[in-house]
């Protein structure tokens, strides 16, 4: 057919005919990728959700059983404290905290993520709790912002854990398509 010429009825029949076809291909397809590029994403997104409960399940834990307790502790001072907003939606703060008493001593860092909270301009005041002497924090996050980072944790897990499904699923799907050929 020539550039800028009209089609006639009959090839307009046959190019409905053929889009119908591609249409009806597109509905059986099987899933996009192997099922190891499924497992493996699977896997990856496994590991983040059992990093999350490693590294910042059981500073939440800690904080919401020592709710109430915690004091300023002026044998500790905070230092080297930011926090970085992401997207106007998380925050990651860290803040290393150092003994006067035991100047030699290396500093600890502690680190708490926020959801939907800048964490801008507040006072980084350690605490120490009155049951537990050896827990140390920040006040701001063991105290001001547990809900929100308690939020933030179970937020986090259930996307991860939604991700994951779908990932499961996907490879599920990917190994029955591929088992079938």
């Amino acid at each position: 057919m020539a550039f800028g010429k009209r089609q006639s009825a009959s090839g307009a029949t046959a190019l409905n005919a053929g889009m119908a076809a591609a249409r009806d291909q597109s509905e059986t397809a099987p899933a996009p990728g192997s099922p190891i590029k499924w497992l493996i994403v699977f896997l990856a997104i496994a590991a983040m959700l059992y990093g999350l409960f490693v590294s910042y399940g059981p500073d939440i834990v800690r904080d919401h059983r020592l709710a109430g307790t915690w004091q300023p502790a002026y044998d500790l001072q905070a230092s080297e404290g930011k926090c970085e907003r992401t997207n106007f939606v998380i925050t990651f703060c860290s803040v290393k905290i150092r003994s006067v008493a035991l100047p030699h001593q290396a500093p600890t860092t502690y680190r708490f993520v926020m959801l939907f909270s800048s964490g801008g301009g507040e006072a980084l005041v350690p605490v120490r709790s009155t049951t537990d002497r050896d827990a140390v924090s920040i006040f701001y996050s063991a105290e001001t912002k547990l809900w929100n980072r308690t939020l933030t944790f179970i937020v986090s897990t259930g996307f991860l854990i939604l991700f994951a499904f779908g990932a499961l699923l996907i490879f599920w799907r990917a190994a029955n398509t591929f088992s079938d050929r």
